[in-house]
């Protein structure tokens, strides 16, 4: 290798230059002659031509003698014109010399390099975390070819037709005829919702989340089996002629440790045998973008798996009791298959007038079944938004960080810069240079980021609960998530690097180069540029302080919402006797001994039993008023039914505003009656005379007689709207899962035990699959709320910390570069306190600025969100305030440092250093 070093000393021995200056810039040029002599080597060239390359181009080059010092301008000479200031012809080889010129300029300031990529870091990875979210949930959240064409077929009523509020599933006969009649889906099936089974293995017991699906349904979805193979037509085509399962694969590689002879396996489910086909593939939970079954059964399998009172979905048109899934055919839309649906629909309403009766048929995009357990496709859009949008609102602030250090190091450069220039490099190749450099730090940022976005996400899916883990979705760090954080970074190295680098670029030749030019920092636009990048980074974390601060103050409110009952001192026990063999006797037998022994415990206050969970029903019936069958059949009116026992609103404490409560007498063979809500009978019977009419279920051909008005609760979720309720006696609707509620005196939790001892007691055979109390209910219908809380809080931190650094960082660097001026403060008489109160003043205007523009922003943004605020205003007081005095604290911090630092200098050492 040719000791280019010797050259450039040659070169420069006259000019009269510093020595510690012409050593770094023998240094410097050095390093671009290196590697524009192995360049040359890699082109092809021997080692003697590529050193005469080299040094002739060495030669052509200039160093104007007006941009050099004064005490050498007379003695200018020829000198280096440094490679990388020349065009090579090639952008790869240019692009490549930028990188490592790059990489050892980093490698130089390891402070500046560390603090840089950890920031960006921060902003990138949280960024990351929140798309890979919407990745998983939004993007690709069915592994099925061709979604698109993928849809839904629903049962509404005729004036609502084209909506997908209020629809029902589709009955199994209903289904049947669609699938046989349609002309515009290559494939159509139907699949329950998960239901809770029982797995016996060993005589041991658990539980075990399936569906139960009709044919088309995996043939819809056109997905590949990972073992085995779905089920065949005859299969899924005459009831109990196939006990087969498929197993997701979570099942078989959770709770089957991935056993290679799964298939042929035989399952006890519910009390029947089931041999494994197959298993699903890998990330597909079913039509659902959060949670699905461990196993899919054959609806022809319904009578073995279902509790009694379904017994008869698959022979009763007038139970709607499966959701559907459809491929269209090419070139068909949905609005088209719609249309070719209405005449079937409307020979099924004339043919069967007493199940179909005001019945349409709906085609919804995939989505609607996607999103069903979640509020629809647009509360989680929506959410996704004000996520994405506060990330990235942290980014901007980590971005802004990074510009400010590159508009400081650039001062430090100047003279650097300016001998590039001086040497021939124009503007534009200097500009591109500068950009190389701030798009490298942004990517080693992104690759950083990118770990810090897949420990987020791990620690963000920690939290799904431990029993159903293996039912729930898992992130998806794809190709798609990678590519989003390689764009992002490239992005991220643009806004950041622009600016400085275009000001860098635009050094002043004659006064950098000046030897005994003392650079007082930034003036002018660049350091109000700088300015503006702290206020703007006060304003963005205060508007995230202020999100976060008004979500905390709206969970903390949801829990003070009067769900319809009282959750307090609740406990709830989960258990499915009928699915192990009990029959009719025996179960009514094991309810009647269960509740009596349970109230005898010592701090038990009331028991009963009911068929629905609180916060897990959805209206699944259709109702029909005696008397007002003619007015209403242009509408179907969806009901949640819940069969309850006795005692069960006072256990629950619902109030009873009408009427009487079920009693004992009211057993199989008396007269049938039930118990409407308050928003049925409001609906019906306005005037208030709900009491002795009499409605029917669709597809029951039972007249019920009305005894009682309740209030209406919150069934699916809490602070929902109102939705119609009615309530069965169970003594007259025996069979089915019953849940045991109990309400205690005390902390219901010191009691879970005790209780669980006495069920075992009556039959230690029923496994209690799961035992919640009121609280664990609130927590769990608020895991939505909590985890957004939880991602919102950490962002604000996020932001605020970048924030308070950037606003430190500034200070500091204004208190660096203004010591002079401070050491003569100092020495006309300036105190130390006025020193302090000058660079306070300085950083308390940045902060109000900056918190005057965020407030104002958050109040407008406030309303985009308010909806998810249960009723909270986006202007409440006290989250304004909150938020505000910890900006304002961690900002005072922040600017309390550097004014000490200032307050603090020595005079003398600031004259003589300065």
């Amino acid at each position: 290798m040719p000791d280019w070093k010797q050259e450039l000393a040659k070169r420069l021995e006259h000019l009269e230059i510093d020595p510690g200056r012409e050593a770094a810039i023998i240094e410097e040029l050095s390093q671009h002659l290196d590697d524009r002599y192995e360049e040359l080597l890699l082109g092809g060239s021997s080692e003697s031509e590529a050193r005469r390359t080299v040094l002739e181009e060495l030669e052509r080059s200039d160093i104007p003698a007006w941009a050099l010092p004064s005490t050498v301008r007379n003695s200018a000479r020829r000198a280096p014109l440094t490679p990388a200031a020349l065009p090579s012809g090639n952008l790869f080889a240019d692009f490549t010399r930028d990188l490592k010129f790059g990489v050892r300029s980093l490698i130089k300031v390891p402070a500046f390099s560390f603090f840089a990529i950890l920031t960006l870091a921060l902003g990138i990875g949280a960024t990351t975390t929140v798309f890979t979210v919407v990745n998983t949930l939004l993007l690709h959240p069915l592994p099925a070819p061709d979604p698109s064409r993928l849809a839904c077929l629903y049962t509404t009523d005729l004036k609502n037709q084209r909506t997908s509020s209020d629809v029902l599933p589709v009955s199994y006969l209903n289904l049947k005829d669609f699938r046989a009649g349609n002309t515009v889906f290559t494939s159509l099936g139907g699949f329950s919702s998960p239901m809770v089974m029982t797995l016996t293995e060993n005589k041991n017991s658990e539980r075990f989340f399936g569906e139960i699906v009709t044919q088309g349904f995996f043939e819809a979805l056109d997905i590949t089996p990972a073992k085995g193979r779905f089920f065949s037509p005859g299969e899924i085509s005459a009831p109990g002629s196939a006990p087969v399962a498929v197993l997701s694969y979570s099942a078989w590689k959770v709770r089957f440790n991935s056993a290679p002879d799964i298939i042929g396996k035989v399952l006890d489910l519910n009390g029947s045998s089931f041999a494994v086909i197959g298993v699903a593939p890998q990330g597909f939970l079913g039509v659902s973008a959060i949670f699905g079954p461990d196993v899919w059964l054959p609806a022809t399998m319904a009578q073995q798996v279902l509790t009694a009172p379904m017994h008869d979905v698959l022979t009763e048109r007038g139970k709607p009791f499966f959701q559907t899934v459809a491929r269209l055919k090419p070139a068909i839309s949905r609005s088209q298959a719609e249309a070719s649906l209405q005449p079937l629909a409307t020979a099924l309403r004339q043919q069967y007038p007493d199940a179909n009766a005001g019945h349409a048929v709906s085609v919804q995009p995939v989505t609607t079944a996607l999103y069903s357990s979640t509020g629809g496709e647009r509360g989680l859009q929506f959410v996704s938004i004000v996520l994405l949008v506060l990330v990235g609102l942290v980014l901007l602030i980590a971005c802004s960080n990074v510009a400010n250090l590159l508009m400081a190091r650039a001062v430090k450069r100047r003279q650097e810069i300016a001998l590039r220039l001086a040497i021939g490099a124009s503007r534009g190749r200097l500009l591109r240079q500068l950009l190389t450099e701030s798009v490298l730090l942004s990517v080693l940022g992104g690759i950083v980021g990118l770990v810090v976005g897949y420990e987020g996400c791990q620690l963000l899916w920690s939290f799904r609960p431990p029993d159903v883990v293996r039912n729930l979705v898992g992130p998806k760090l794809d190709g798609t998530v990678f590519l989003f954080a390689l764009l992002l970074s490239i992005a991220t190295g643009f806004i950041f690097g622009v600016v400085p680098s275009l000001r860098a670029s635009r050094t002043g030749l004659v006064d950098s180069l000046k030897e005994e030019t003392h650079i007082a920092g930034l003036g002018g636009r660049s350091a109000r540029f700088q300015k503006t990048l702290v206020a703007g980074q006060v304003a963005l974390s205060l508007v995230a302080l202020i999100a976060s601060s008004l979500f905390l103050r709206a969970v903390q409110r949801a829990y003070d919402i009067n769900p319809g009952f009282d959750h307090r001192h609740i406990a709830v026990f989960m258990m499915n006797p009928e699915q192990i063999g009990f029959d009719a006797t025996r179960l009514k037998d094991f309810h009647r001994e269960a509740a009596h022994r349970v109230s005898k415990i010592p701090g038990v206050a009331s028991v009963s039993w009911a068929s629905n969970m609180p916060f897990w029903a959805s209206a699944s019936r259709g109702v029909v008023i005696e008397g007002q069958e003619q007015q209403r059949k242009s509408e179907t009116l969806s009901t949640i039914t819940n069969a309850v026992d006795v005692r069960y609103f006072d256990t629950m404490r619902i109030p009873l505003l009408e009427g009487r409560a079920f009693a004992d007498a009211d057993q199989e063979g008396s007269l049938p009656v039930v118990i409407i809500n308050e928003d049925l009978a409001r609906r019906y019977w306005p005037s208030g005379n709900a009491i002795g009419q009499h409605l029917r279920l669709s597809g029951d051909t039972v007249t019920r007689h009305i005894v009682g008005v309740v209030r209406t609760s919150n069934y699916a979720t809490l602070g929902e709207a109102p939705q119609p309720s009615i309530y069965l006696p169970m003594r007259q609707n025996p069979g089915g899962n019953f849940i045991l509620y109990v309400r205690t005196a005390g902390d219901p939790a010191l009691l879970l035990g005790t209780v669980q001892r006495e069920i075992r007691d009556v039959a230690p055979a029923v496994d209690i699959t799961d035992v919640r109390t009121g609280a664990k209910l609130m927590d769990q219908v608020l895991w939505n709320e909590r985890i957004v809380l939880a991602m919102l809080g950490t962002f604000g931190l996020f932001a605020l910390a970048l924030a308070s650094v950037g606003l430190y960082g500034i200070l500091a660097y204004s208190v660096s570069s203004r010591q002079r001026e401070i050491g003569v403060r100092m020495a006309l008489g300036a105190s130390r306190s006025a020193v302090l109160r000058l660079v306070l003043r300085q950083g308390t205007t940045l902060v109000c600025v900056g918190a005057g523009v965020g407030l104002a922003l958050s109040l407008l943004i406030g309303r985009i969100f308010s909806r998810m605020l249960f009723g909270l205003s986006p202007a409440d007081p006290l989250s304004l305030a909150a938020a505000c005095l910890l900006l304002i604290l961690v900002a005072m911090l922040a600017c309390w440092l550097p004014a000490l630092t200032a307050s603090r200098t020595n005079p003398m050492r600031a004259l003589r250093e300065g």
